[in-house]
């Protein structure tokens, strides 16, 4: 994927997509998914995984990616943002149902995959912990560290409650007749959560050619959780064959 810098890209109308370059990190992924479904173009902005981004900081005040800016808006980095805009940019799937009740559960589903506390942000602690034991304490002093590293927390065990929910949900889903989430039709909470799974079982090289580090960093989660429901990952690469792009491009 080409980027702009972020110099280039303050002077730019239009969305303007801060992504983190160079590895398909989940947050980014799900968000170029979205804008693509809803057919919004967007100029790709590179952001350093990991690194202190002062520039991107200067622009947007965020350090991670994704960060949407929207010609003069106001930046927007949690997901639900991202999707309410990509709602309101674009055209195509309402990938946030009309039915009350159906986009209750998938901003409720989507919040446990993406969402602060949950299934990725422990998973970034299970893939955190070695970089202490191999490094020490000094480590902690990096971005990503300051910024997430948490070792009270018990991420494993939250880790799991977050799969065991979503594999019940499919399963009642097929037993209703539906591939998807949540009704009968593509959102939000199947988008996230096949970029979300990559951290449990990643797509195979030719389908997802992510440097060998991450590939190895990613597996922790697995490591950690021992053997997964395997329809877990079935609805996963259903909503890839179907609905998505691959291979992936970052």
């Amino acid at each position: 994927m080409e980027y702009t810098s972020v110099a280039d890209a303050q002077s730019l109308t239009g969305l303007r997509l801060a992504l983190t370059a160079n590895v398909p990190g989940p947050w980014s992924e799900a968000a170029k998914a979205v804008f693509n479904l809803r057919n919004v173009p967007f100029t790709p902005v590179a952001q350093e995984g990991g690194g202190e981004n002062p520039e991107l900081v200067a622009w947007t005040k965020h350090r991670n990616a994704p960060v949407a800016m929207y010609n003069d808006e106001s930046p927007r980095v949690r997901w639900l943002e991202i999707v309410e805009l990509a709602q309101r940019l674009g055209s195509g799937p309402d990938l946030l149902p009309q039915d009350i009740n159906l986009r209750m559960q998938v901003v409720g589903l989507v919040n446990e995959i993406a969402g602060e506390s949950g299934f990725a942000w422990n998973g970034r602690l299970l893939m955190l912990a070695p970089g202490i034991e191999k490094q020490g304490e000094a480590i902690l002093n990096s971005p990503m560290y300051r910024d997430y590293y948490d070792n009270s927390a018990n991420p494993a065990a939250r880790v799991q409650e977050v799969l065991d929910l979503l594999a019940t949900q499919i399963k009642a889903q097929r037993s209703a007749g539906s591939r998807y989430l949540v009704g009968n039709s593509l959102t939000a909470a199947d988008v996230y959560w096949a970029f979300f799974s990559q951290l449990l079982e990643a797509l195979p090289p030719e389908q997802n050619p992510m440097p060998s580090f991450l590939r190895k960093s990613w597996g922790m989660v697995a490591l950690a959780l021992g053997e997964s429901d395997p329809v877990l990952i079935e609805q996963r690469n259903e909503i890839f064959a179907e609905h998505l792009t691959l291979p992936l491009t970052f």
